[in-house]
């Protein structure tokens, strides 16, 4: 029988918020010791959230006995296979209603390819539960037992009650993993996290240091005044796909997309350093390229172009007083616009300023300077043959 007080004292921390657990394994796992220690025989917990991402389904976190609690994600194709679908959790989710299968039960149903893999283990009894959001929607927790004879119906009555909390905190948990994800896709990683830790006032700038990044795409207007809007976006879509993933994976961040172009930023701080910002801006655009400097394009890497300098800037929201873009200005990002505009005098595919052209070891030998648009010296604009020697 499980112990009612232990049960009450659960119910109410995790009424509470689960203060002051912060990270949600840290959450599932109170929960999942707490319902061990009333007396609650759980040997296996899942909770299932379905969320706002581009490429995510939905998050799982799994808690075993003497294990722990571990995280994984789905994509957008997990749940088209027979493996999800022959599954309890669409059934949970289409009828709203738990779903129980006391397996040490011989006339229960194995109607589900999941039930024959936890009788191998020992399961004698799962449990699905919905989970209702305020906003309508449904995710899902399960519970396994291996204890004799499965969950009583004090145990079974000590599930529902948590499942009410838990619903509440999942739902926390989705709003904020949500936000963050919605963030970072269309804002950024880094300018995200620093719109949820509150700089979301017009007028909060900070002044940083980074290697600032325009790229666009070569011809893009004739190409795209003459093609169809599903070329169209086929063309962007690639282009994307090229410089994307290497800017981030480099700990570049994508601040904004415009039309067919894109600003990336490379910050400075203490563990990166001007040159090495430079460098992974550099080896960002080669991997984009192919992994060539040499403008050679082919059906995987459209003809682009790229600009690339280094300096101080400002940071943070700037627009009206209700519609906020968070961005970087400065002379900074002024000349690498400029220099991006400007890569057809030297004939060059990627083309860096003069200083960073200092720090990543380019050679300068024969460049010539140009007069650009706004600015009173005369700039050296280097174009880059080859991946600058380390």
């Amino acid at each position: 029988m499980p112990n009612t007080q232990k049960l009450e004292d659960l119910f109410l921390w995790m009424l509470d918020g689960a203060r002051p657990s912060a990270d949600a394994r840290e959450i599932v796992s109170g929960i999942c010791e707490g319902l061990l220690a009333a007396g609650v025989p759980v040997e296996r917990f899942a909770l299932f959230i379905y969320t706002l991402h581009p490429n995510l389904q939905g998050r799982r976190f799994r808690w075993l006995k003497g294990e722990g609690v571990d995280q994984s994600d789905a994509d957008l194709k997990a749940f088209d296979g027979a493996e999800y679908h022959d599954n309890p959790l669409p059934t949970v989710l289409r009828t709203g209603k738990p779903l129980r299968r006391k397996l040490c039960d011989p006339g229960s149903p194995d109607d589900f390819l999941i039930l024959k893999q936890f009788r191998e283990e020992g399961v004698t009894d799962y449990v699905v539960q919905p989970l209702f959001f305020t906003t309508g929607e449904t995710h899902l927790v399960s519970w396994a037992t291996k204890a004799d004879g499965g969950f009583d119906e004090e145990m079974i009555a000590a599930l529902e009650k948590v499942r009410l909390p838990l619903a509440r905190l999942a739902e926390t948990y989705m709003l904020r993993l949500n936000a963050a994800n919605l963030l970072s896709a269309y804002v950024g990683r880094d300018s995200g996290n620093r719109i949820l830790s509150g700089r979301v006032h017009r007028g909060d700038i900070e002044e940083i240091s980074a290697c600032v990044v325009f790229a666009d795409l070569v011809s893009f207007t004739r190409f795209s005044n003459d093609a169809s809007a599903e070329e169209v976006l086929a063309r962007l879509n690639l282009f994307y796909d090229c410089l994307v993933p290497p800017i981030v994976e480099g700990g570049g961040e994508i601040l904004k997309f415009m039309g067919d172009g894109l600003l990336a930023i490379f910050p400075i701080s203490d563990e990166v350093d001007e040159r090495t910002a430079c460098e992974r801006a550099l080896e960002a655009l080669s991997v984009a390229s192919g992994g060539a400097w040499t403008p050679v394009f082919s059906e995987t890497v459209p003809p682009f172009r790229a600009a690339v300098h280094i300096g101080p800037l400002q940071y943070g929201n700037i627009g009206a007083s209700d519609r906020l873009d968070f961005t970087a200005i400065g002379p900074t990002v002024n000349l690498a616009a400029r220099l991006l505009a400007s890569a057809v005098l030297v004939d060059g595919q990627t083309v860096v300023s003069e200083r960073v052209a200092d720090l990543a070891g380019l050679s300068k030998a024969g460049v010539p300077s140009f007069e650009l648009k706004g600015f009173d010296r005369t700039q050296v604009i280097v174009p880059v043959r080859e991946m600058p020697k380390s």
